[in-house]
């Protein structure tokens, strides 16, 4: 039997394990798919794994709902700085951790979690602007993973699902992408909608999705406040600049403990 935690950041649901005695078979991709379906298993849009490591306090591992493994998941850190603050009984509420992707910090402040996105490459180094020709603006950004960006009129009007798989499968991105699509409500303030590789669809909420959006905005000079509000299917989520760094916050629930068989 293995014991697990289901945890849910913005309606983003995980599986999440405690694997620092390394018995967990990563690899079985079987195995997870199976956990994550929500009819057959726990149900899941991904299986977060807490790892050691040499100099840091933990490592993060996560798999997509497709068993597959990607280098970093925004709203999985929320969940696993969470994780390791039970699993651990620590008392200091800042961390630092590391993904594939690179070395992350995260801290606590009241009941929102902020990690610091230290990963953020390629901007603009795709043109865009033909994949979606009803956009305002776009651009692409890697964020720890690889995202498209469409700021548009009405993000309630994009059909996600058609758009984003036809983009994800676009010739120019053999690794697959996701989508982010986003309109202005306010100052400072924006409705986001994500469609995401190896969920292949469109999710509540996606962490690095929300990064790359406000990447966008403030690289093209359409928002000028430092820190961005954006209402995403399950939440608010927060992206905040700050002496050349930038930060995602909100909330994490931890929803039930249990365990499965092997």
């Amino acid at each position: 039997m293995t014991n697990f935690s289901k945890y849910s950041s913005n309606g983003n649901d995980f599986i999440v394990i405690d694997n620092r005695d390394g018995k967990q078979d990563v690899h079985n991709i079987e195995k997870w798919q199976r956990l994550c379906q929500r009819n057959f298993g726990i149900g899941a849009d991904g299986v977060v794994f807490l790892e050691n490591s040499d100099k840091y306090d933990f490592h993060m591992r996560y798999l997509n709902a497709d068993g597959g493994e990607v280098s970093m998941c925004g709203n999985a850190t929320r969940a696993i700085t969470d994780f390791y603050r039970r699993v651990t009984d620590a008392h200091n509420s800042d961390f630092t951790f590391t993904t594939k992707s690179g070395v992350y910090s995260s801290g606590l402040d009241g009941d929102v979690i902020w990690v610091h996105m230290a990963t953020i490459k390629d901007e603009d180094l795709y043109d865009i602007s033909g994949k979606y020709e009803e956009a305002i603006d776009s651009m692409y950004v890697n964020t720890g993973v690889e995202h498209c960006v469409f700021m548009v009129y009405d993000a309630q009007e994009v059909d996600v699902e058609t758009i984003g798989k036809r983009i994800r499968y676009d010739k120019d991105f053999p690794e697959g992408v996701n989508s982010n699509f986003i309109h202005k409500i306010d100052d400072g303030e924006y409705r986001i909608r994500t469609y995401e590789r190896g969920v292949e669809g469109e999710t509540f909420a996606c962490g690095t999705g929300n990064v790359a959006a406000a990447c966008m905005l403030w690289d093209k000079g359409h928002e000028h406040s430092d820190e961005i509000e954006f209402q995403t299917n399950g939440g608010i989520l927060f992206v905040k600049r700050a002496a050349e760094m930038i930060y995602l916050g909100g909330q994490t629930k931890l929803i039930y403990t249990g365990e499965f068989h092997d």
